[in-house]
């Protein structure tokens, strides 16, 4: 097979096309919120809500609803549990994350064992795009794009809050609710990782991008954007790989990810260290 083939071959079948469309999507989304996720300290909580959404999206399955509205709730629910917990019980904040995901979890598993298709929502858990059609892409565009708006929108605000939370505060910048805001747009995110990645890998194709861009000392402004590119690429990379070798894509597609990670911390030690200017840094 010639690198040609490869790369252009699966793309005549039309679930292959439809697979792309949901990969693009979820690898634009992802990476975007991971950014913010991760510089305003919301990663647990959104590894969180990739088990969360598993009770919501068996439930919409039982009543015949789009798995996107019935994970959606139950990321709702999440956020809800976790804000009456440290509000109102006083709990700690990563206390109440992990109460409420398990609790939630442990309910998914539940239905699940007494749902006859079962085995069928193990797409869920670990992706399945190949399966996705017209309707599940429009979805999952309309949720991604509303998403995006609302995050550009926020901008300016979501800066501040990252940079300096009291300054922010004293110019009338409302911290909780952008943190609010923020997690709704990670509850999305993880909702539209269902068809994609499935929930359990969304939070590597979100947060594992951010990380990379830190790791590289990209700057702040161009981080998101290298961020989306590098979820593009482990994304199509990842639905190539998984249709020539026949495995899971969630998986690949977050050991690509990995994979990627990896060679930049390799490549930022060989350039502190000088080897790939030739140059010998001389510690003090």
């Amino acid at each position: 097979m010639s690198p040609l083939d490869f790369f252009i071959s699966p793309f005549e079948y039309s679930f292959m096309r439809n697979a792309l469309c949901i990969v693009l999507i979820a690898g634009i989304l992802a990476p975007i919120t991971g950014f913010w996720a991760l510089n305003r300290r919301m990663v647990y909580l959104m590894d969180a809500m990739s088990h969360s959404v598993l009770p919501g999206v068996i439930l919409a399955a039982m009543f015949g609803v789009s798995y996107l509205s019935g994970g959606l709730i139950a990321a709702l629910v999440l956020t809800i549990i976790v804000f009456y917990l440290t509000k109102k019980g006083r709990a700690p904040e990563d206390g109440a994350i992990g109460v409420g995901s398990q609790s939630l979890f442990a309910l998914g598993v539940i239905l699940a064992s007494q749902s006859s298709e079962h085995r069928s929502f193990i797409h869920i858990l670990f992706g399945n795009p190949f399966a996705s059609n017209s309707s599940d892409i429009a979805l999952m565009l309309i949720t991604a794009v509303i998403t995006l708006l609302l995050i550009i929108s926020l901008q300016s605000k979501l800066i501040a809050a990252t940079f300096d939370h009291e300054h922010a505060e004293a110019i009338g910048v409302k911290v909780i609710r952008i943190d609010l805001v923020l997690i709704l747009a990670l509850a999305a995110t993880t909702v539209v990782g269902l068809s994609s990645v499935g929930v359990l890998m969304t939070v590597s194709l979100a947060v594992t991008p951010a990380v990379t861009m830190r790791v590289l000392q990209i700057s702040f402004m161009k981080a998101r954007y290298g961020a989306v590119l590098m979820g593009i690429l482990a994304g199509t990379f990842g639905i190539l790989l998984s249709y020539h070798l026949g495995i899971p894509v969630g998986p690949t597609v977050a050991l690509l990810c990995l994979a990627i990670l990896s060679i930049s911390v390799l490549y930022m030690q060989a350039r502190d260290a000088g080897i790939l200017t030739n140059k010998k840094v001389i510690s003090p």
